[in-house]
């Protein structure tokens, strides 16, 4: 990781034959000897600047059970992706571990329709029925993700009659437009982090125009900043609705609700550089696999620890991950030393 510079030093020698004791300052007078500098190139070692990546999540607990609701926009304007929807409720119903008991169910993203009274999906259903659960939706152009989902597990009484309060909880939120509900993002955020023990959340939304992957990137009235906010509060995954492909961003917000075992590097580290810490302390239990870039957990870290992974960038993946950019951290401003 060593890189060479030239320096140049100028090194003044004077060079003087006889000491003068008198000086003629007559037109005729001998001329003074000239100083004369001498040029010389060294080879200095510096170490070079390299760029500094933080991947961080907050581990999360196990659980045998798993309330999922996808909250959906049913304006017209949302036609359009119903077939990526559909793979997308497919890949997650693939996604979710064999030994979680888990429901899943579909509605509205508004409050003046009756929600449909259809059982969750749950493990053995096929994607057909999932297509009749979301035919079965009523018509509502609202979009309101955070009014909606707070009604329905408070109020609604078939939503009773299955929801489990004792499991964990994911709400997907799925629009392409701005959030509108009555409820303000922060007091969304806190209702939603008592509503149960471990709650989890995603979005499939319109990002910001610079991040966008839509053919004509969506104004901000068109962008779910709130649901932005409130996604990444809960740590969750936020996907670009303009995605040709929702499955493989949804198995990866399924895969968010299961406690993290390894973890996958965003770019390729100097590998000696690595550093890991937990809740702040450095964290000797782990070791790194070139062959799939993940640091492995050797001891599991418990539940609701923050967990920390620095390293010096060696190489940039570029793959899209669906998540918004996050910038580069400084170097300076990182200490990777334990």
């Amino acid at each position: 990781m060593m890189v060479f510079k030239n320096l140049i030093s100028a090194v003044g020698i004077l060079l003087m034959t006889s000491c003068i004791t008198t000086i003629d300052y007559g037109l005729n007078a001998p001329a003074m000897e000239e100083k004369e500098t001498i040029i010389e190139y060294i080879e200095v070692e510096v170490e070079p600047e390299v760029d500094v990546w933080v991947d961080s999540f907050t581990q999360v607990g196990a659980f045998d059970a798993i309330d999922i609701v996808w909250v959906i926009d049913k304006s017209c304007s949302m036609n359009s992706h119903n077939t990526s929807l559909l793979a997308g409720v497919e890949a997650m119903m693939n996604s979710l571990p064999i030994d979680v008991n888990w429901r899943l169910k579909m509605i509205t993203a508004g409050s003046w329709a009756l929600q449909a009274t259809t059982f969750p999906l749950t493990r053995g259903d096929t994607p057909q029925d999932a297509l009749n659960m979301l035919s079965q939706l009523p018509n509502d152009g609202t979009e309101a993700g955070f009014d909606a989902i707070k009604e329905y597990v408070l109020t609604d009484a078939y939503a009773q009659t299955w929801l489990r309060y004792d499991a964990a909880f994911l709400v997907v939120f799925v629009s392409d437009e701005e959030e509108q509900s009555t409820i303000l993002v922060n007091d969304f955020i806190s209702w939603y982090d008592k509503f149960r023990k471990g709650s989890y959340a995603a979005s499939i939304i319109n990002v910001e125009g610079a991040n966008s992957v839509c053919a004509y990137p969506p104004s901000s009235i068109m962008t779910g900043f709130k649901y932005i906010e409130a996604t990444n509060y809960f740590g969750g995954n936020i996907i670009d609705i303009c995605e040709s492909d929702w499955a493989t961003a949804v198995e990866e917000a399924t895969n968010e609700i299961e406690p993290y075992e390894d973890y996958a590097l965003t770019h390729y580290p100097f590998a000696d550089t690595i550093a890991v810490f937990a809740d702040g302390e450095v964290y000797y239990d782990w070791h790194y696999e070139l062959s799939d870039n993940r640091v492995y957990f050797d001891v599991i870290p418990e539940d609701n620890v923050h967990v920390e992974i620095g390293y010096a960038v060696e190489k940039y993946n570029y793959i899209i991950d669906h998540k918004i950019e996050i910038d580069l951290v400084p170097v300076k401003e990182i200490n990777l030393s334990p």
